[in-house]
């Protein structure tokens, strides 16, 4: 059974934020990085994903049956630095839901935009699961 293509444009609510300098201190020191640096390394974006909704949340809205799901790809697409202090108005919808092999492997792109308080796009993620749906094989 297939996921409802009519799902593709599914956003959840957007929502804001500010960069604290105690949360980017945290994950700098989790994934090893000891700069102290003001800007955000690419995979905080992640953080900032989870605080207005997790991908479960769109998974669930979707029908997935999360036992047959595999994190597939993530990309991460930035036009200027996130910095400590910034305000970010963040965006998560469906972009794109396609099949491959006979509709074994189906593909949900989870896309986030990240904007600055003028609208401007600071910063794209781009998330895409796999859901499986293995034939039975023939006895």
């Amino acid at each position: 059974m297939g996921i409802d293509r009519r799902h593709v444009g599914f956003a959840l609510p957007t929502f804001n934020l500010t960069i604290e300098p105690d949360r980017l201190a945290r994950f700098a020191e989790a994934i090893g990085d000891a700069g102290g640096s003001a800007i955000a390394p690419p995979t905080f974006l992640k953080v900032i994903e989870g605080e207005g909704g997790s991908s479960r949340r769109i998974l669930d809205e979707l029908g997935v049956d999360l036992r047959r799901v595999l994190h597939a790809e993530q990309q991460f697409e930035y036009f200027s630095p996130i910095r400590v202090g910034d305000s970010i108005s963040v965006e998560r919808k469906v972009a794109e839901i396609y099949e491959k092999k006979g509709g074994e492997m189906e593909f949900i792109v989870i896309e986030t935009g990240f904007f600055a308080p003028s609208g401007e796009r600071v910063a794209t993620s781009r998330q895409i699961v796999l859901v499986r749906h293995p034939k039975k094989r023939e006895q």
